[in-house]
C-alpha cells in the first residue's frame, strides 16, 4: 500500500479505535471530557454516564469495522465516515468529534439513510 495514501490519524481517534477493538469500556470513557455531549438524531446525551450507557448498548450489537471511507482532522476536530456491519447489516456512519483538553468534548454521529432501531 502506498504510505502517502494512509492518513495520519488524530491520537484521540486512534485511542478510541483501540479501546473499541479491545472492548475496553473504562478506557474508552477516559477519552471523554467530564462535560462531554454526544448529539444524535435519537437525542442528546449529556455527560459521561449517559454516553457510557449508550456505548454499552452499542458494544452488544456485534459491530464489525469494514473500511474507512473518508477521514480528516484539524487541531481539535476529527471528521470521519466509515462502513461497518451491525448485526449483519452494512451501514455507512459518519461522525464529528471536537476535542478539548485532550478529550472528546462534543461528538455527533449518524448512519446514512437513517438509523435502524439498534440503540435508542
Amino acid at each position: 500500500m502506498d504510505q502517502s495514501a494512509v492518513p495520519q490519524f488524530h491520537d484521540i481517534f486512534m485511542r478510541q479505535a483501540q479501546c473499541l477493538a479491545n472492548r475496553d469500556l473504562d478506557g474508552l470513557m477516559e477519552l471523554y471530557h467530564p462535560e462531554a455531549v454526544w448529539i444524535r438524531f435519537q437525542g442528546v446525551l449529556e455527560g459521561r454516564e449517559k454516553i457510557r450507557e449508550t456505548i454499552e448498548q452499542y458494544m452488544k450489537l456485534d459491530l464489525e469495522f469494514v473500511e474507512m471511507n473518508e477521514y480528516i482532522h484539524g487541531d481539535d476536530v476529527v471528521m470521519v465516515r466509515s462502513t461497518m456491519k451491525v448485526q449483519g447489516h452494512t451501514e455507512v456512519a459518519f461522525g464529528i468529534y471536537v476535542i478539548r483538553d485532550g478529550k472528546i468534548w462534543r461528538q455527533t454521529g449518524a448512519v446514512e439513510g437513517g438509523m435502524r432501531t439498534y440503540v435508542h
